[in-house]
């Protein structure tokens, strides 16, 4: 009893004691310049976790264990970073200072938040302000020109697929090029190679965007950040009153560029200039050519204008978000809802996107608290089909290469075609592609002070991505519109259902330990990760249905149904440490560790090991640079080095079957059937070769940079170099044909990347006028090192080669254009018709006397050496503009087919730029003579010089113009804040490309893709 008594006492006694050491600090923090209360200052007290945050009256209150030599943190976004002595005081107000500083933001990187003052990796990041009002669908399209070294390519309009492609310093790989997406500490991924981990993200729920660019920075995510890493913050509730924010808006879509097609009266004359060429018998009079002009006999003698009939959507968009936000000293909270609505240029193209979130924090006790994050979206896209092809991209085609003499429909209601169709009949007849996609994020965690700076911080995190997706196909029968009989037949009608669920289960453990010993500073991260990836899917197909009215498979009859599925499962487990140490913020030092398993392996190369080391040294703060800080205020230089691993091979397939989730062993594939004497019997094989002896891709990076701010840190600078390698790239190396599988996945490539990137910013303020400039620009050397022997490796247009860039352009070197039949007779043989005055003139490079495969050469890069993005702003009395620049510089663009335009009769469809073409009386025509069934001048069939262009350009990306209302005018309303404004989005473009043509859609376009598009809109926004 004494003894239970003595320690009751001594509990008591203890309690008492820790009560004794607790402090209560009160305050108020406000604006420097304005003395207007911040609210949602973060407040934390150095080394714990223990904090608050500020009211909306810019009032705090924190408790905690506070000496007079303790140190508070004040945070805010836009604001200077602050520590502050908690001194004696019981009353400790605040004044900050808007964020001059960009060395004194607090950056997001990889499991944890760095001051970027104290970076040593190379990395860029924007705030969700500035991805704010933009009419952009997706966060890939509006990273575009925000970050040196992160080019983003957005080839097409369509909605949801008009998400960009990310290439962070260049081509890394052959294999997939996306970057790692990592959303509030899990890791996006989605079985779709072309579709990037963020469509489903609301640009509106982002808080900051990260970009890992080199190997320290991004190397203690291991094993998938070869092609960098992308992290999205989304925001959080903050302690306050409720606050409500609606953003809105509504506007126009409208194609940037579209093909220059002539009408039929001059396709006529052009395509009889084609049959004299090639010898043969013209095909119109004079007077049918009349009759295509005059329009006096449309069925016979029509003048159909194909692109203003197909690009006749309304091309309306629409976006909603409304969030409410708010909470109290222990728990906050960030409700949203969203809703975007486009209706594409195209009729029956459009999507419809909802999203929703719920982000929870709860404060348990001082050295616990807890989080919940969850996420929610639905999209529904639809296109059209076809009964050709069953694709929309053929739907684009055709509209690009059926003649404007062939009819839309008749005077009695047929419509007009060609052989494989009419591209109206099949928009009018309604048949689509319907896909419904869900996506789930859940993440849940705990923050557990186990001593005084330990922290432990498991995470739990489920991914979903289930597609549901509908492709009917109608059949349709065309008629001879003089006598009414059958003709043409396209079909027979059909549906496909196709469902799949892609799901990730993440679990992840991290304890990291933070101390300051006098002027010392150490950080210490270690971390456990396991991850584990299921796929399925189920396919049905089913013909002939009795009519074009039933949609479901059971409606269908049994006879040529189809049954598919599959499925896969893959896991990736990790362990991975990271070190920071700073002296007085002068000498930064960080060390980072992963060492990653993956089931894609054999178990003797399974598990890689990364490394990267990092130092910076801040000059600024040396005693001796003092008597320059008026000038220099920052200056920082940094150096890194580290590798990292890939172990994607991408989206191999045969048999529209993906492979390449177990390369290393032999996989059996069904669907290989054969005869067996009379009938088609069901089999099954391997159809992929196998290698046990894989291991990972590596990449090894080094990097310099620097980092100032001058006069009193209104200008800012920051210049990297970079170098880096990837060895042992995984690919298929071309094998013969008498092997019979897929050639088996090898380590046979390497490419490097290499290259300057520079951001600088100046702002400033004259009075109640504030205006800003930033820009960013990267020079980027790609360039492939070794294939094993096996180059060139040669796909159409393009090859892979030692010494250039990945996927370059490839074929003959065009000299001019022949003036002369002499000029013909003397030069080296070549084909693809009868060669004469008029034709492209190709170089002979080995002086064998015949133009054949031999002479072709290098012809350019589809990737641009140079990338840059400007952003211009300003403001005044509530009024405020920007202006976005983006562009590319030292990139080829090539184009070929319908797009290009040819002279063909009711097939093909020359541009106005074939009117610029050689003629006898024309010799100096920038254009070879016309072709239709020769290919010497075609440029898919022989790929010159002649067609790469410089497809260098300069966009007006976005322009937004907006008034925000004084606060008095808007109290009675119960309205803290409201904002209206204008927003444009690739508003101009200025290339020297062909005017048809945009310049981002240039890899081999030859008429199948859907146009860029150009989008106004006005909005609004709220805050309650």
């Amino acid at each position: 009893m004494y003894r239970l008594t003595t320690f009751l006492m001594l509990l008591l006694a203890l309690a008492g004691a820790a009560q004794a050491q607790n402090k209560n600090i009160t305050g108020k923090v406000t604006d420097k310049t304005t003395g207007v209360p911040i609210p949602g200052v973060t407040i934390l007290l150095k080394g714990t976790s223990k904090g608050t945050v500020t009211k909306p009256d810019g009032t705090y209150a924190l408790q905690a264990d506070i000496t007079s030599s303790s140190i508070l943190i004040f945070r805010a976004v836009g604001y200077d970073e602050i520590a502050q002595p908690a001194g004696t005081a019981a009353v400790l107000n605040i004044s900050m200072s808007s964020g001059s500083s960009s060395l004194s933001e607090v950056i997001v990187v990889g499991y944890g938040t760095q001051k970027k003052a104290n970076l040593t990796g190379a990395v860029s990041a924007i705030t969700g302000k500035e991805l704010k009002d933009r009419p952009v669908t997706n966060v890939a399209s509006a990273l575009q020109g925000t970050m040196p070294g992160v080019t983003v390519t957005q080839t097409n309009g369509q909605p949801g697929k008009d998400a960009g492609a990310i290439r962070i310093r260049g081509i890394g790989t052959l294999n997939n090029k996306n970057p790692m997406v990592v959303v509030d500490g899990i890791v996006m991924t989605t079985n779709d190679d072309n579709a990037s981990a963020m469509t489903n993200i609301d640009p509106n729920d982002i808080e900051s965007v990260s970009v890992l660019k080199d190997a320290a920075s991004a190397s203690i995510y291991g094993s998938r950040a070869a092609n960098g890493v992308v992290l999205i913050t989304t925001k959080k509730g903050k302690a306050g009153a409720v606050r409500v924010h609606y953003n809105g808006y509504f506007g126009k879509q409208k194609p940037t560029n579209l093909p220059d097609y002539l009408p039929s009266w001059q396709a006529a004359s052009l395509f009889n200039e084609v049959q004299k060429n090639e010898g043969k018998t013209v095909r119109y009079t004079d007077a049918e050519i009349e009759k295509f002009k005059n329009g006096s006999d449309p069925d016979n003698y029509p003048n159909t204008d194909w692109l203003g009939l197909i690009y006749s959507g309304t091309g309306n968009q629409q976006n909603h978000y409304l969030d409410f936000s708010g909470g109290n000293d222990k728990t906050q909270y960030m409700f949203s809802l969203g809703y975007l609505s486009q209706d594409g240029i195209i009729k029956n193209t459009g999507l419809k996107r909802y999203n929703t979130r719920l982000n929870l924090n709860s404060k348990i006790n001082s050295r616990l608290s807890v989080f919940a994050n969850l996420s929610y979206s639905l999209s529904d896209m639809r296109e059209p089909t076809n009964p050709y092809t069953g694709d929309f991209s053929q739907v684009i085609r055709q509209a690009n290469r059926i003649g404007a003499n062939v009819p839309y429909k008749t005077s009695n209601g047929y419509y007009g075609y060609i052989n494989d169709g009419n591209p109206m009949a099949w928009l009018e007849s309604g048949a689509q592609y319907k896909e419904f996609r869900h996506r789930l994020l859940g993440t849940t965690g705990a923050d557990l002070e186990v001593a005084n700076g330990l922290h432990f911080r498991p995470t739990l995190g489920y991914s979903m991505d289930l597609t549901q997706s509908k492709k009917f196909i109608e059949d349709i029968q065309y008629y001879d519109f003089k006598t009414g009989n059958p003709t043409l037949y396209q079909g027979p009608n059909s549906l496909t259902d196709f469902n799949d669920n892609y799901s990730v289960i993440t679990l992840q453990a991290l304890l990291d330990y933070e101390k300051t010993i006098k002027d010392h500073h150490f950080k210490v991260l270690g971390g456990y990760s396991h991850e584990y990836t299921k796929y399925s899917f189920l396919q049905g197909y089913r013909k002939n249905f009795l009519n074009n009215e039933l949609s479901e498979l059971n409606a269908g009859p049994s006879d040529g149904q189809q049954a598919t599925g599959s499925a896969y499962e893959v896991a990736l487990q990790s362990f991975f440490g990271r070190i920071n140490y700073d002296y007085k913020g002068k000498y930064m030092l960080e060390a980072n560790l992963r060492y990653d398993g993956t089931s894609r392996f054999a178990s003797d190369n399974r598990w890689g090991l990364y490394p990267s080391f990092s130092a910076g040294w801040n000059i600024s703060e040396e005693a001796f640079f003092e008597g320059a800080k008026h000038i220099v205020p920052q200056l920082k230089l940094r150096g890194s080095w580290g590798q990292l691993g890939n172990q994607d091979i991408g989206g191999v397939k045969k048999n529209d079957v993906k492979l390449g989730n177990y390369p290393y062993i032999p996989v059996i594939s069904a669907g290989q059937n054969y005869a067996f004497g009379d009938a088609i019997a069901g089999g099954i094989s391997p159809v992929m070769g196998a290698n046990p002896d894989i291991r990972w891709e590596s990449l090894q990076s080094t990097d310099f940079g620097i980092d100032a701010g001058f006069l009193d840190n209104r200008i800012s600078l920051s210049v990297d170099y970079f170098i880096k390698d990837t060895r042992d790239i995984l690919l298929n190396v071309p094998v013969g044909a008498t092997y019979g599988f897929i050639a088996p996945v090898q380590n046979a490539g390497a490419i490097r990347n290499k290259g300057w990137e520079v951001a600088a910013g100046y702002h400033d303020k004259k009075g109640d006028f504030t205006y800003s400039i930033t820009a960013n620009a990267a020079l980027i050397k790609n360039e492939v090192t070794n294939l094993d022997g096996t180059d060139p490796i040669i796909t159409g247009a393009t090859y892979l080669k030692v010494g250039h860039p990945v996927n370059s352009y490839y074929g003959y070197e065009a000299e001019g254009i022949f003036q002369t039949q002499a000029e013909v007779d003397k030069h080296a043989k070549q084909s693809g018709g009868v060669i004469a005055p008029g034709d492209l003139m190709y170089k002979d490079q080995n002086g064998d006397g015949v133009i054949d495969g031999n002479d072709r050469v290098y012809l350019g890069s589809y990737f641009p050496k140079v990338t840059y993005g400007v952003n211009l702003g300003g403001g005044w009395k509530g009024f405020d503009v920007s202006v976005f620049l983006q562009g590319a510089s030292g990139v080829k663009g090539f184009v070929q087919g319908a797009l290009l335009g040819t002279a063909g009769d009711k097939i093909g469809r020359p541009t106005s730029a074939l009117l610029d073409r050689w003629t006898p009386e024309n010799p100096n025509g920038n254009f070879p003579r016309l072709w239709n069934n020769y290919t010497q001048n075609d440029a898919g069939s022989n790929p010159s010089s002649f067609w790469v262009r410089n497809a260098s350009y300069l966009r007006l990306k976005n322009l937004q113009v907006g008034y925000t209302f004084p606060t008095t005018w808007l109290k009675r309303a119960g309205i803290q804040g409201a904002r209206v404004y204008y927003s444009g989005q690739n508003i101009l473009t200025f290339t020297k490309f062909y005017s048809w043509v945009d310049p981002e859609s240039t890899n081999s376009a030859s008429g199948y893709d859907y146009p860029q598009v150009k989008i106004n809109t006005v909005g609004i926004n709220l805050t309650f």
